[in-house]
């Protein structure tokens, strides 16, 4: 066993250079006449230099306690170094290393990364590519080294912001908000632009309502969910951004032309979730397109089925978008709203290039489905394009079970061609075309007054069920392609 001894000299020079340095980068070979005996002080009092990182992720080590990590030569250093670290401070505080130190005539470029989580968010910067971050106080961090330049990564402790200089005006250093402040009335200068923090229990959207009248004076929200797979929503006083549950970062900017009085506020009918009065909020209906904001967004909804059989999800969203099937349990016969949600037997599925599916078998007539969408993107492709949640009737094996109402629905395909004819197209129907999967392959949408629709269907040999959207019915029939 290795014994290191150190003199309470050496912590003390340690100790003093940290004070005088907090960000630090030393190059041993240019200024070690000056400055090696009080480094090697300060690596006396650290681990050896293979035992502090990780190689990976997810054999990342707690960043040294001693003040930071040690690189005596570039010749074996690893190409990254991985370690865990939690601001001690109870407010914002910079933390890091130089982008190259000042001995060096050439900058070594980044050579420190800090991220929420794996593949996540990187934490917030003073100045973007640089190697200082700011740690939010409690917040555990990923840290990833690169070294390039041999030297002293780090340092000790994290450096807490002054508050007078910095809280509500930099996104790193956002007002904390209590839900019992939320309706404080609050005024900006015109042209400025102020940061909070909120813990939002509920994913919905801010509004600025002021005096019973949103606050046009808001030309600007923006919304930072401090989240691993974290995003940036954002919106105005009159359409305020949506954001998830949890924390939040979110700016106000006032227009240059005046200054902005307002209360921060949710609105109350997209709080309808899981966690809150479900029952009370939207459901979804066979056939029809449910749609839902596209943003870095939750949305929860629920599905009564109507009768006893198989049927299938579906979610039209961003990729990366996860659609999950629940069951709601009704906890009191006498309260149609009383209800717990259970995840116990959750699905998932995912969106992909594809929209994501999900069959479901055996329903009861009157159960109560839950159906939420988790999205980590948007399609951005504006109102032709929206997300929605669908159900249809029927089995991933050719949706078998569709009730189709054919009274006034004719379909022929053939030669690449689908010709349409209902009465529902006179509303300015959509015909949308769907697999054994329950994806969509093709869709038109009818001109108002139309009694017939032609469409491209250029697909594989298979068994396809078509569906007209009029307003407030639908109808749908099988085809069979060759």
């Amino acid at each position: 066993m290795d014994i290191i001894v150190y003199s309470a000299y050496n912590q003390y020079i340690c100790n003093s250079f940290s004070n005088k340095f907090p960000i630090i980068h030393f190059n041993t070979h240019r200024m070690k006449k000056i400055l090696l005996p009080a480094i090697a002080a300060c690596v006396c009092v650290a681990p050896a230099f293979g035992q502090v990182y990780g190689t990976t992720p997810e054999t990342a080590k707690p960043f040294p306690a001693a003040g930071g990590w040690f690189v005596p030569n570039l010749e074996d250093a690893p190409s990254e170094a991985w370690f865990k670290i939690t601001s001690p401070q109870a407010t914002p505080a910079l933390w890091g290393d130089a982008p190259s130190d000042y001995t060096n005539p050439v900058p070594a470029g980044q050579q420190i990364f800090v991220y929420l989580c794996e593949g996540g968010q990187q934490a917030f910067q003073m100045n973007e590519g640089s190697d200082a971050y700011v740690l939010m106080p409690g917040q555990e961090y990923l840290v990833k080294i690169t070294p390039k330049v041999a030297g002293f990564f780090g340092m000790s402790p994290a450096n807490p912001l002054p508050a007078s200089r910095f809280e509500g005006k930099e996104k790193y250093y956002p007002i904390s908000v209590s839900s019992e402040e939320f309706g404080q009335t609050r005024t900006i200068a015109a042209g400025e632009t102020q940061w909070f923090e909120l813990t939002v229990p509920y994913a919905t959207q801010i509004t600025t309502n002021y005096m019973m009248a949103p606050v046009l004076a808001v030309e600007k929200i923006e919304a930072i969910h401090i989240d691993c797979h974290g995003a940036t929503n954002t919106g105005s006083g009159l359409m305020g951004p949506y954001v998830k549950a949890g924390k939040n970062v979110v700016g106000f900017t006032a227009s240059a032309d005046a200054a902005a009085t307002f209360q921060i506020g949710y609105n109350a009918m997209l709080t309808l979730n899981c966690g809150n009065n479900l029952l009370r909020g939207q459901s979804l209906t066979i056939d029809a397109k449910n749609t839902y904001p596209d943003a870095y967004y939750t949305v929860d909804r629920y599905f009564t089925v109507p009768e006893d059989g198989t049927y299938t999800f579906i979610n039209h969203g961003a990729k990366g978008t996860i659609l999950s099937i629940g069951k709601i349990k009704l906890t009191d016969p006498e309260n149609q709203y009383a209800y717990e949600c259970d995840w116990n037997d959750i699905k998932d599925a995912t969106v992909g290039n594809e929209d994501a599916t999900i069959v479901v078998n055996d329903l009861v007539a009157g159960e109560k489905v839950l159906v939420q969408s988790d999205a980590f993107g948007v399609i951005g492709e504006g109102p032709d394009n929206l997300p929605y949640l669908m159900v249809v009737k029927g089995d991933v094996s050719g949706i078998d079970e569709i009730a189709a109402d054919n009274n006034g629905l004719k379909v022929n395909a053939s030669n690449g061609r689908l010709r349409v004819e209902s009465v529902l197209l006179a509303s300015g129907a959509e015909v949308a075309v769907y697999d054994t999967m329950a994806r969509k392959v093709a869709s038109a949408v009818a001109a108002e007054g139309s009694e017939n629709l032609e469409m491209n269907l250029d697909v594989a040999s298979g068994v396809y069920v078509v569906v007209v959207y009029g307003k407030g019915n639908s109808e749908s029939a099988k085809i069979s392609v060759k």
